[in-house]
C-alpha cells in the first residue's frame, strides 16, 4: 500500500469538506452579524455600496474564526463517517494499515488549520472588528442630517463614569449618573435644526431635564468626535424622576432667548468598559496593555481574552482528537445525522468552555476554564483510540 497516495487522499477529501462546511457557516455566521448591525448596514449602503462592502469584509475574520473549527468538525463526521460505512477503514486495517498511519494527514490538517484559526481569533479577527467600529462611527456620523430625516430622532450611550466628557455646556443640568442623551429634530435644513428636543436620560430611563429650542446651529468639531449645538429660543423643564435631588429642583419652566455656550456633546463617548475595548486588540497590544496595566482586574480581562483565543483558535486539533476515533467507529454516511452530531459537540464544546471560565473566575483563574473542553476531547479521545476495533 502506497501510504503517501493515502496521505493525499485523506488529506486532499477533508481539506476540500472542511472547505465547504466553513464557507457555509462563515455565510451563516456572518448573516447573523448583518442582521445585528441591519440599520447601520443600510445608512452605509445609503452612504455608498462600496462603504457597504468594506463594512461586511470586516465582520468575515470574525465569522470565519468560529466557522473554521466548527466547518472542519463536520468534515471529520462526513468524510470519515462516510469512509467507516463504506468499509474503506476497515479495508485498510485489513491491509496493516492502522489508525497512526491513515490518521497523519488528518492531525496535520488539524493542526494546519488551528494556526489559521489562532491568528484569526488573536489578530486579523479583532484587527478588523476595531476597523469595524471605527468605519461605523464615521458613517453613521457622516450626515447628521440624514440620520434626523430617517429616524427623526437620535439616542447616544454616555460615560456615566465621565459626563462631563459626553456633554458639554449646560452646567448643573448635567449630573454624574445622566447616562444617555435622546435628540429629536422637527426640520433639517442644512446646519440648522428647527424644534429641536433634548433628552437627558438617567441609567434606568427616566427623564433628568428636557430643553425645548426653536432653533438650533449644529456643527461638528474639527475632529469630527464632537456635535456643537447653539441654542436659541430655550426653554427648560424638569424631568419626571425623583432620583437623587431632583425634587430640590425648580418644577417652573425656565425660558431663554439664547443659551450663552454651546452646547457639545461627545458622539464617541459610549458605555463601553475597558473589557469590551480589550476584544478589539490584537496578541501584541494585548501583552502591551498587560503589562502596562496597575489592575490586577484588568489583567486576569486581557488574560481571559488571550488565553480564549488560543484555546477555540486550536479546538480544530482537540476536537479532532474526539471526533475521529467516533467517526471511524460510529461513522454514518447519513448526511443529518452527521450535522446533528457536530452541532451537539460544537455547542457543548463552547458551553462547557463558557461555564467552566465563569466558575473559575470567582477563584482568579478564568483563563483556564476555556481549556478545559480541548482536555476533555483530549483524554477523551486518546482513550478511545486506545480501545478501538478495527
Amino acid at each position: 500500500m502506497n501510504i503517501s497516495i493515502l496521505d493525499r487522499y485523506f488529506f486532499k477529501d477533508l481539506l476540500l469538506a472542511s472547505l465547504g462546511n466553513t464557507i457555509v457557516l462563515t455565510c451563516i455566521l456572518l448573516y447573523g452579524n448583518l442582521q445585528k448591525n441591519s440599520d447601520l448596514l443600510i445608512q452605509s449602503f445609503a452612504y455608498s455600496p462600496s462603504s457597504f462592502l468594506e463594512l461586511t469584509s470586516y465582520l468575515i475574520p470574525y465569522s470565519l474564526s468560529m466557522g473554521l473549527p466548527f466547518g472542519f468538525s463536520l468534515a471529520i463526521l462526513f468524510s470519515l463517517g462516510r469512509m467507516a460505512s463504506n468499509r474503506e477503514i476497515l479495508a485498510l486495517g485489513s491491509h496493516g494499515v492502522g489508525l497512526t498511519k491513515w490518521a497523519r494527514p488528518v492531525f496535520l490538517l488539524s493542526l494546519l488549520l488551528s494556526i489559521i484559526s489562532t491568528f484569526s481569533h488573536l489578530e486579523w479577527g479583532p484587527e478588523n472588528r476595531a476597523l469595524f467600529d471605527e468605519r461605523q462611527k464615521e458613517i453613521v456620523w457622516s450626515n447628521l442630517n440624514l440620520l434626523l430625516l430617517q429616524k427623526g430622532q437620535i439616542e447616544l450611550d454616555l460615560n456615566s463614569k465621565h459626563t462631563q466628557s459626553g456633554i458639554r455646556g449646560i452646567g448643573e443640568l448635567v449630573d454624574e449618573d445622566i447616562s444617555k442623551i435622546s435628540i429629536s429634530v422637527g426640520n433639517v435644513f442644512s446646519d440648522t435644526w428647527q424644534n429641536v428636543r433634548i433628552l437627558l436620560k438617567y441609567d434606568d430611563g427616566t427623564i433628568s431635564n428636557i430643553l425645548h429650542a426653536g432653533e438650533a446651529t449644529a456643527t461638528r468639531s474639527a475632529d469630527r468626535a464632537n456635535l456643537i449645538l447653539n441654542l436659541r429660543d430655550l426653554d427648560v423643564e424638569p424631568g419626571f424622576s425623583g432620583h437623587k435631588d431632583q425634587g430640590n429642583r425648580s418644577s417652573l419652566f425656565i425660558s431663554f432667548k439664547k443659551w450663552k455656550n454651546p452646547v457639545i456633546i461627545n458622539l464617541l463617548q459610549t458605555n463601553q468598559s475597558d473589557h469590551l475595548n480589550y476584544k478589539r486588540m490584537k496578541l501584541s497590544e494585548l501583552l502591551t496593555a498587560s503589562d502596562k496595566a496597575s489592575s490586577t482586574d484588568v489583567k486576569s480581562q486581557i488574560r481571559v481574552i488571550i488565553h480564549k483565543g488560543i484555546a477555540l483558535g486550536f479546538s480544530p486539533f482537540f476536537l479532532c482528537c474526539f471526533l475521529l476515533p467516533i467517526s471511524a467507529q460510529k461513522g454514518k454516511q447519513e448526511t443529518m445525522v452527521n450535522i446533528t452530531t457536530g452541532i451537539v459537540v460544537c455547542i457543548a464544546f463552547f458551553g462547557v468552555g463558557k461555564l467552566c471560565s465563569n466558575i473559575l473566575t470567582s477563584y482568579g483563574i478564568g483563563f483556564a476554564g476555556w481549556w478545559v473542553p480541548n482536555l476533555l476531547c483530549l483524554f477523551l479521545g486518546i482513550f478511545l483510540m486506545r480501545n478501538m476495533k478495527i
